[in-house]
């Protein structure tokens, strides 16, 4: 990816803010940017290894304070991508405590794509970082939204801590087992190996907890659409599907089941998009900083519209020359925004997870119980409205309700939800804005950089790598 269609570079100059205001109670965790960018950055964060090709490779962080995105760099010089094709772009799938998991296509113009995807972990909590090469686990392949990594163990006496790797793939015919893939570490860098088993849903729940309706599109039992890691002492993983709920394994047993945890069930809002529209446009789920609970939310969202009508005002004219001067054979209509509204609700369950039923409503808040109070955000928001070529948003009184909001994402710190905006006229998102739903107040806005978030779709993580690395790019 060419540098000039990247994000800022991770160097010193990444440590200016970026156009917005970040919140101070955000610094535990961070915004990670999903996709990377090629460049080489170096900074403390660097870690270096080599390609399944043999080629150097190295990989920076820079963190920033939400909602600012973090973004890392990847800097391979055989590296071949084109530099216009962000689905090509190196990508983080998943994260746990210190380590990052993330792929790599080092080779994306062979004739099959998939097999010259390398995966790296990142590991953070070494004096130096390291960036681990996994070995290739063809014939298998995974999505994205279908692998973990979960750190496990106490660090040695260098520092060195262990971790997993694990995927679960449903199996063909058989929508109640699937296959567990695990990659399992080794101390002193020692490349490990890839195994798979077979692991059954011990007693599948959802269908009589929150049953299929009939305007359901999508009828299979479990699409797993992220991952959230619980740990503990057998390695707890979750493959969530956002419509319909939990499957638990603990990775680490010899022989591990799957256990089926219902979401909570879905509000009213969202009864007919059920199973039919995309589950992240109104849903989250992640796991609190230390691991005490799992916290998910969902959104009931009416977006803001344009209405047009003719006025019915216009008095009749007196004689034909005033009839032919203000043309009143063809009344003119008129736009006008109607600003749109969400409500939003949170849940918890605590950890270690015994039953669907402990799923507990912690609180709920509405767009209109947010005003943007400070002349920081409000100067950012009114621009960002005010840019966008929309003339009836323009023209319409500045409220939150002017933007599109949707793609929520819960902080594993506290009960902030980072909502993805856009303007009502725009098809490209611009900001990401902070909500404390349990405070009810706007903490933070950051816009985005239209070069690498270039539709309206999720594009970040929230993770706790900040803590672990030695280089910070916001001053504590």
């Amino acid at each position: 990816m060419d540098r000039s269609n990247a994000m800022p570079a991770a160097g010193a100059g990444a440590a200016a803010s970026p156009e917005g205001e970040g919140h101070e109670n955000a610094r535990c965790s961070v915004l990670l940017n999903l996709r990377g960018y090629c460049a080489a950055d170096k900074n403390a964060s660097t870690a270096s290894s080599r390609t399944s090709t043999g080629h150097p490779i190295e990989v920076t962080f820079c963190t920033l304070p939400p909602p600012a995105l973090s973004h890392f760099s990847v800097h391979c010089p055989d590296l071949q991508l084109p530099p216009a094709d962000l689905c090509l772009a190196p990508k983080a799938i998943a994260a746990d405590d210190d380590f990052v998991l993330i792929r790599v296509p080092v080779n994306p113009l062979g004739k099959d794509f998939f097999q010259h995807n390398d995966y790296f972990v990142y590991r953070a909590h070494h004096q130096d970082p390291k960036l681990d090469l996994l070995p290739n686990p063809w014939p298998n392949r995974f999505g994205d939204d279908e692998i973990a990594i979960l750190s496990c163990g106490s660090a040695s006496a260098d520092g060195d801590k262990q971790y997993v790797v694990a995927a679960l793939k449903i199996r063909p015919f058989d929508e109640y087992t699937f296959t567990l893939h695990l990659y399992r570490s080794k101390p002193g860098s020692e490349t490990g190996s890839w195994t798979s088993q077979l692991v059954s849903v011990e007693d599948p729940l959802r269908d009589r907890v929150c049953p299929i309706p009939d305007t359901a599109e999508r009828l299979m039992y479990h699409l797993t659409t992220k991952v959230i890691m619980l740990g503990g002492a057998k390695g707890t993983v979750a493959w969530v599907d956002l419509w319909r709920g939990i499957l638990l394994c603990d990775v680490l047993e010899t022989s591990p089941k799957l256990r089926d945890v219902p979401l909570p069930l879905p509000a009213k809002g969202n009864w007919r998009s059920y199973l039919s529209d995309c589950e992240r446009f109104c849903r989250d789920i992640t796991v609190s900083q230390h691991k005490g609970s799992i916290k998910y939310v969902e959104m009931e969202i009416i977006p803001p519209r344009m209405v047009t009508s003719i006025s019915s005002s216009t008095p009749d004219p007196v004689s034909y020359l005033e009839w032919v001067r203000w043309n009143y054979s063809s009344p003119q209509p008129t736009c006008s925004l109607v600003p749109g509204q969400w409500k939003v609700t949170t849940w918890s369950m605590p950890i270690p997870v015994t039953s669907s039923d402990n799923w507990h409503r912690e609180c709920t808040a509405e767009l209109r119980d947010f005003h943007v109070e400070s002349p920081t955000h409000h100067k950012l928001l009114h621009k960002f409205i005010g840019s966008s070529g929309d003339k009836e948003a323009k023209e319409a009184m500045f409220s939150l309700g002017c933007l599109h909001m949707a793609y929520p994402t819960f902080s594993v710190d506290n009960d902030v939800i980072y909502l993805l905006c856009k303007a009502a006229s725009m098809s490209k998102m611009g900001l990401v804005i902070a909500f404390d739903v349990r405070e009810k107040k706007l903490r933070g806005a950051a816009k985005l950089d239209s070069k690498t978030n270039t539709s309206f779709m999720r594009c970040y993580v929230a993770c706790g790598i900040s803590k672990h690395l030695r280089y910070k790019s916001w001053t504590s």
